[in-house]
């Protein structure tokens, strides 16, 4: 409110400066030109007394008197033009003067009346911002209980679904993109941190180019050496002298790592960095959010390790009753049996091998299912020039046919 007071106060300044100015002007230009007639009143009457003594001298003076007449005439007419041009000049400078005085004056209360209209729209400004700061916080106090329960729901949902770590780790990165404005994953390879992926960064950071040492004090090294959280939330000052690795300006910095094993094999860097959709959500309850997003994802982590070594398990032993199948094959064969008792034996075989995968793969992953079969068919494929590639190729086309496969090829 104080440009209010400043500005009639200037106008009233400048108004009195100009009257001073003008005022000076005209008694300077005043006082002149009485100087200059009374010079000119002495010259006049010094004249007049020069030539009434000459008009008394004698006649034969005449042309003389005649002469210095004309010459104080020219004179006299040449200063009368300096004073009128004078004039002249103080009347231009004293309407210049006026000029200058009414366009500051029109200034002075354009000033006014824009601070004023500028003040008025500031404070209409400040008043609805303040309307929308009680707004926005009477929503989050609404949503606060039910939003990150929605959020985490659907978060939870979408990590369910992932069947190997980097599927897993594409949904968690996801998932905290509903919170964090700016998400960095690091592969841990070694005594280093290896960028991999991004998301809210400047599109010319290239986090791939970045390396970390583990042996550094920073927030990453510091959640993959503890296999836990490490945070940063700067509106509790609770760690002064932590710096933030990615720069900006989070209220809340987080260090995410990936255990599997007892080891971290990843870790996620999150923070809340330059976005105003993220400014007036509260630190706390977003780390919270990522805390609870890592626990179910180490929960699908353990659950996706699992499967995959049972997967491992199962190949394995697809694998081994394969090379079982064969080496009994040869051993009959070896015997001097008959073809057709190898492949009886072999379709005997081939049935007590489908019956113990089937019995190992009852509680396991749907994907271990055709292991068995896969490996079967790439026997055949591969010893299709040998009696056991043609002859379980035989067998196999035999049990696809079911009660009716009474009929045992022959092969010379």
């Amino acid at each position: 409110m104080r440009h209010h007071t400043d500005v009639p106060t200037g106008h009233d300044w400048a108004v009195e400066e100009a009257a001073a100015f003008v005022s000076r002007v005209a008694d300077s230009r005043t006082l002149a030109v009485a100087r200059d007639l009374n010079a000119v009143r002495r010259a006049f009457d010094a004249a007049a007394r020069s030539i009434d003594g000459l008009l008394s001298t004698p006649p034969d003076a005449g042309d003389e008197v005649r002469t210095f007449i004309a010459r104080l005439m020219t004179r006299l007419g040449g200063e009368n033009e300096a004073l009128k041009a004078a004039l002249k000049d103080a009347r231009m400078e004293m309407e210049a003067a006026k000029a200058a005085l009414e366009e500051e004056r029109a200034g002075s209360e354009a000033t006014h009346t824009a601070t004023a209209r500028m003040t008025m729209e500031f404070e209409r400004a400040l008043e609805e911002l303040h309307r929308e700061h009680v707004t926005v916080l009477a929503q989050q106090t609404l949503a606060s209980s039910s939003l990150p329960l929605d959020e985490l729901l659907i978060v939870f949902s979408a990590l369910q679904k992932a069947e190997t770590v980097p599927e897993l780790l594409t949904a968690l990165i996801q998932g905290l993109g509903r919170e964090f404005s700016r998400i960095a994953l690091f592969d841990v390879d070694g005594e280093c941190l290896v960028g991999r992926e991004q998301v809210g960064f400047d599109a010319r950071s290239e986090i791939s180019k970045v390396t970390l040492q583990l042996s550094d004090d920073s927030l990453l090294a510091r959640a993959v050496r503890a296999g836990r959280i490490e945070s940063i939330i700067t509106g509790l000052r609770n760690d002064p002298s932590a710096s933030l690795p990615f720069g900006g300006t989070p209220a809340c910095a987080l260090a995410i790592p990936i255990v599997a094993q007892g080891a971290a094999m990843a870790v996620i860097y999150a923070d809340d960095s330059d976005d105003v959709e993220f400014a007036t959500a509260a630190p706390q309850a977003r780390a919270k959010f990522a805390d609870l997003l890592q626990q179910h994802a180490l929960l699908v982590l353990v659950r996706i390790w699992v499967g995959q070594k049972s997967i491992a398990e199962c190949r394995e032993l697809a694998a081994r009753l394969v090379t079982d199948l064969e080496d009994a094959y040869k051993v009959e064969s070896e015997a001097g049996r008959n073809r057709v008792h190898c492949q009886q034996r072999l379709k005997e075989g081939l049935e007590t091998a489908r019956r113990r995968y089937a019995e190992r793969i009852v509680r396991e992953d749907q994907r271990a299912t055709a292991l068995l079969d896969d490996h079967l068919s790439a026997a055949v494929a591969g010893r299709e020039d040998t009696a056991f590639g043609r002859d379980l190729a035989g067998v196999l086309g035999l049990a696809g046919r079911g009660p009716r496969a009474n009929v045992v090829p022959m092969y010379r």
